[in-house]
């Protein structure tokens, strides 16, 4: 039987990075996006993993009564996380939105959100208040004047150590309390086998700064994404935090450039066959798990860069690999897409992306649900 979809429209709202035209000098796809989470804790009250139900009620009203009284959050929704239905929820997931903790409900959690997708906040979470801002491209410190602002409005009394600073649930964000991050796509890295040594090398020139891959399923990490971010707040500012991850973005952007210059340069046509055959089997495949696809959609994504296949456009790329996870899949098609026959609906979504680019359509043309008529 099919199961019809009801979900809020509130969960809908997409980041503002998956839309958004790559920013002028932009190297290429390499950049996604940016931005800061700025965790805070209100004085007086235990953090929300040892808060009774209703300490977490009540710091949830303080939290959501400081909001409504600022400015600077006009034009903010929010949403009690038990009132959201399953299938909203897991689009949040997949947008990283929120975070599992969030997601599991429970008394005084809530999620709030702009409406083009830049900033939002997780009330109650493992902090009373995690406010979020996203920049497109490298562009951290705009994010973190978004989410300071926002802070800045709140009439909270923080919790707060005259000589650690902010304090929060996780030791790790004691000091501060800022996260900055990057996300980052490095395909050339990976095809020429320079991960390992690109690896190496961050640790011992980038010891405050942590380097991960954030997407993977059961077939591990995938898509050449890498997250870059700070793994120390203590005794640092924000600027030397975003300093630090702007200047490590730079480093791995430029061995990147470096790699696909390489590639562009050789004369064998080994390079050109693995773009070919990636594009092969996403033209035809009936069956793709995410992390075939998104890895698959990767080497494609950077034969387009280089000029060897097709032009794919930044925008259409990155909503096609949000889309292509199992809940964003089910929004397309209107209904829930159930987990055996999520790979064969996801190859029929990348078949109709790559058809019509063979044929010189555009991508607005190709509707996701189209894909339902190969079903």
């Amino acid at each position: 039987m099919t199961k019809k979809i009801l979900t809020d429209l509130f969960s809908r709202v997409e980041p503002i990075w998956v839309n958004a035209p790559s920013p002028m000098g932009a190297p290429h796809s390499m950049v996604i996006h940016s931005g800061v989470r700025i965790r805070r804790n209100i004085e007086g009250f235990p953090f929300p993993g040892r808060s009774s139900r209703s300490q977490l009620c009540d710091s949830a009203v303080i939290a959501l009564g400081s909001i409504g009284r600022g400015d600077a959050w006009n034009g903010c929704e929010f949403r009690m996380v038990d009132n959201l239905d399953n299938l909203s929820r897991y689009l949040l997931l997949e947008m990283r939105f929120i975070t599992p903790l969030l997601a599991q409900g429970g008394a005084g959690r809530f999620f709030l959100r702009d409406n083009s997708g830049a900033v939002s906040c997780m009330i109650n979470e493992e902090d009373h208040i995690s406010i979020s801002a996203t920049s497109p491209g490298l562009e951290i410190a705009s994010a973190c004047d978004m989410a300071s602002g926002l802070e800045s409005a709140l009439d909270i009394k923080p919790t707060r150590d005259e000589v650690l600073g902010y304090l929060t649930a996780n030791p790790l964000y004691v000091g501060s309390g800022l996260t900055a991050y990057v996300m980052l796509h490095l395909p050339a890295l990976d095809l020429t086998g320079e991960t390992p040594r690109v690896y190496e090398t961050f640790e011992r020139d980038w010891k405050k700064l942590v380097l991960f891959r954030p997407f993977s399923d059961k077939g591990g990490a995938c898509g050449s994404f890498f997250l870059l971010s700070n793994k120390k707040t203590l005794g640092v500012t924000s600027d030397d935090i975003i300093g630090n991850v702007e200047d490590a973005a730079q480093s791995l952007i430029s061995k990147e450039m470096f790699a696909r210059h390489k590639m562009a340069g050789m004369k064998d046509g080994d390079i050109g066959d693995k773009f070919w055959r990636a594009w092969g089997l996403l033209r035809h495949a009936r069956k793709l798990h995410f992390s075939e696809a998104v890895d698959m959609f990767s080497v494609v994504k950077l034969g387009s860069d280089l000029g060897v296949l097709p032009f794919i456009d930044d925008a259409e790329w990155r909503r096609l690999v949000l889309g292509s996870q199992r809940y964003h899949l089910s929004l397309s098609f209107g209904r829930i897409i159930e987990q055996s026959e999520e790979p064969f609906v996801r190859a029929a979504c990348f078949r109709q992306f790559i058809e019509g680019k063979s044929s010189r359509r555009q991508f607005g043309q190709i509707g996701l649900s189209d894909a339902n008529k190969e079903l």
